[in-house]
């Protein structure tokens, strides 16, 4: 199965229940924090084009971060963060760099801190997940430190390229090599519950459900 296929399985699957199938296999890829969509409803997956970026008063556009939008695959999600934490008071992305990722045909965004433009991005049918909302601009307080290298967020490292999958519940990071492994996992995850479910709405005692199935 082609990678665009496994992306379109992702799609259909809760963080849920991919959060799961990872910690059944060791690995925590949740972000710890509560992130805010754009759209409410909409899941996105794609691979991961890591921005990262370090505080500074120097005032320079931040020109990397837009040369890694236009040359970004098609389907790929921005993630973007500030080395050594977050700031509240400093929007990483907004109208214009939403726009052209829609245009590129990127699958969305996930901003480890701040956006702005919250209206226009909605508008725009734009999905990103963020942190915070504020009107500051980024010029003169951040740079761009690197692009499509790991960074550190939420307790998870993000490389370029894990399979970001986010939704209402948050933002789960899939390692490149275990995409097949956790989208296997995460099926019979589901299919477990919905068998749950049907037992549960056929009026058999919920405590019964869990211990036949031990999944909860």
């Amino acid at each position: 199965m082609s990678l665009e296929k496994y992306i379109e399985e992702l799609k259909k699957t809760p963080t849920a229940s991919l959060s799961d199938a990872l910690n059944q296999i060791g690995i925590n890829g949740t972000l710890n924090v509560t992130f805010h969509p754009t759209l409410e409803g909409v899941r996105i997956a794609g691979p991961a084009v890591t921005i990262l970026h370090s505080y500074s008063t120097r005032r320079v556009i931040p020109i990397e971060a837009i040369d890694a939008i236009d040359s970004a695959e098609k389907g790929s999600v921005i993630v973007a963060a500030i080395e050594g934490g977050e700031a509240e008071d400093i929007a990483l992305f907004g109208g214009l760099m939403s726009l052209a990722s829609k245009v590129r045909g990127l699958e969305g965004a996930v901003m480890c801190g701040a956006i702005r433009d919250l209206r226009e991005i909605k508008e725009m049918r734009f999905q990103v997940f963020y942190r915070f909302l504020s009107p500051n601009t980024s010029v003169g307080r951040t740079e761009i430190k690197a692009v499509n290298a790991p960074l550190k967020y939420g307790g998870v490292i993000i490389n370029p390229g894990d399979i970001v999958v986010g939704d209402d519940d948050g933002i789960v990071v899939i390692p490149k090599d275990k995409v097949v492994e956790v989208i296997e996992r995460a099926k019979r995850i589901d299919e477990l519950e919905r068998k749950e479910s049907e037992e549960i709405k056929k009026g058999r005692p919920f405590s019964q459900v869990i211990r036949e199935y031990a999944r909860v």
